[in-house]
């Protein structure tokens, strides 16, 4: 049942007894939890409840529990200061409880109401504990709710205690809030002081001198109680076993396989190793081999005769000198290139001087006749023109094949002008052959007539 399903009757305020504080009182024993403060509500909290609700506390720390505080709301006799005395604590047997939540219900009230009414009939609800396993000591916004609405008498308090840690604490009403006192007062009978002084100890994790005086502190009681009521391990059943035995059989055939795999990688790589060093052996044997001819090698050079290897000396001079010599030709045949290109390159230059000095003449020109500025356009097109063709020839003439084209010009004007020498020589010689044959004269016989023609021979058939 969720608290907004709980139904609230109307609150009864009912008035503080008039009472001797414990404190003040030579009957009662009372030692400090922690600092109360001199504003805090002065609360006495009866040791055999204190010790009752650790216990408690300490029986099931997974959740949280809770009950009810019973006692009286005091006013001092003497000082007409209110307090808190606590008495006796019934713990909460019918709720609703989770590990971070703590639910009363109506069957939980009437339960309390019953149980009081039966062993407590002259004591009052002075406020209720629950536990925080492990979260310390607070009020939850739902722990607020129940105060508010079960809890609103004005000297009613919250009691909140962490049996992990070990830490507890007190809420009180402060206006319309709560806020947490300083310390409290656990109260005993006076001849109960020494059990009393054993349990403050316990409470503030002190250690206690006297052993085996007031019994066992509740944080070991209900240790041993787990202990003792702890349910003995259940018996494997046959399915149980099954299952195990086949958990174990599949670790075992894994264990197997991951095994075999070990086994196969080292085969493999023993068969690798050994791959190895049968390369590394054969290479051994051919290095041996491959000095040992070395040496063999060097051996016969060194036993063969003088005559022998100034023999061979002699060659390997000749050869280096052959290499030379052709080196030398290659290096002529460059440097004429390169004068042949020079003077092409002189030619190109001298062109591109005559080329400048036409544009100048054009430029005179242009300034003289303004109508002949298209003519010099033109010019200046075929200007640029000449020039991008003559950078364009002086970059083909840096090249390998302009090197040859020019020697190949060359070599072309050679033969042309033998052959034009040649021609003027076989027309000097024409001319020279028909003057001598025109100068010569007839010659005459001695009778003073000219020679006649021989006759022919009689033909004579044989």
């Amino acid at each position: 049942m969720s608290p907004d399903e709980i139904v609230f009757e109307d609150v009864k305020y009912r008035e503080p007894e008039r009472w001797r504080r414990p404190d003040r009182d030579r009957r009662w024993a009372c030692l400090a939890y922690e600092l109360p403060e001199p504003d805090d509500l002065p609360i006495f909290l009866d040791r055999m409840t204190a010790d009752a609700t650790e216990r408690h506390a300490l029986r099931d720390t997974t959740v949280e529990l809770g009950g009810i505080l019973l006692g009286k709301e005091c006013v001092d006799d003497e000082a007409g200061e209110p307090f808190v005395w606590i008495t006796r604590s019934l713990e909460a047997k019918h709720y609703e409880n989770t590990q971070a939540s703590f639910t009363y219900t109506h069957d939980s009230w009437e339960e309390i109401t019953r149980e009081r009414d039966r062993l407590y009939p002259d004591l009052d609800i002075v406020g209720w504990y629950h536990t925080h396993p492990d979260f310390g000591i607070f009020l939850s916004s739902h722990d607020l709710f129940i105060h508010r609405h079960f809890f609103a008498q004005r000297l009613q308090v919250a009691y909140v205690i962490d049996p992990i840690r070990q830490t507890r604490g007190f809420f009180r009403w402060r206006g319309d809030g709560l806020e947490q006192v300083g310390g409290y007062y656990v109260v005993a009978d006076r001849g109960d002081r020494v059990a009393l002084a054993r349990l403050v100890n316990d409470l503030e994790n002190l250690p206690n001198a006297e052993v085996g005086v007031g019994g066992l502190s509740p944080r070991l009681e209900a240790e041993l109680i787990a202990m003792l009521s702890r349910p003995a391990p259940p018996h494997a059943t046959i399915t149980d076993r099954v299952q195990t035995a086949a958990l174990f059989g599949l670790i075992g055939m894994l264990a197997g396989v991951l095994g075999l795999a070990v086994l196969i990688w080292l085969y493999t790589l023993n068969h690798r190793v050994q791959d190895q060093a049968d390369a590394l052996e054969e290479l051994a044997r051919t290095t041996e081999q491959a000095t040992a001819a070395q040496r063999l090698a060097l051996d016969t050079l060194l036993d063969e005769p003088g005559d022998v290897r100034a023999r061979r000396s002699i060659a390997k001079y000749d050869q280096t000198v052959r290499e030379l010599a052709a080196l030398k030709r290659k290096l002529s045949n460059e440097a004429t290139i390169q004068d042949a290109l020079a003077a092409q390159a002189g030619k190109l230059q001298k062109e591109l001087a005559d080329a400048k000095k036409v544009v100048q003449e054009y430029e005179t020109l242009k300034k003289g006749y303004p109508d002949v500025a298209i003519r010099i356009r033109d010019l200046e097109s075929e200007r640029e023109a000449s020039a991008a063709k003559l950078a364009e020839y002086d970059r083909l003439l840096e090249t390998t094949a302009g090197r040859n084209a020019t020697a190949l010009l060359n070599k072309y004007h050679r033969t042309w002008y033998a052959a034009v020498a040649g021609w003027v020589v076989g027309v000097c010689a024409a001319f020279s052959l028909l003057f001598t044959l025109g100068r010569q004269k007839p010659v005459t016989a001695p009778g003073g007539s000219a020679p006649q023609p021989e006759e022919p021979p009689p033909h004579r058939i044989t």
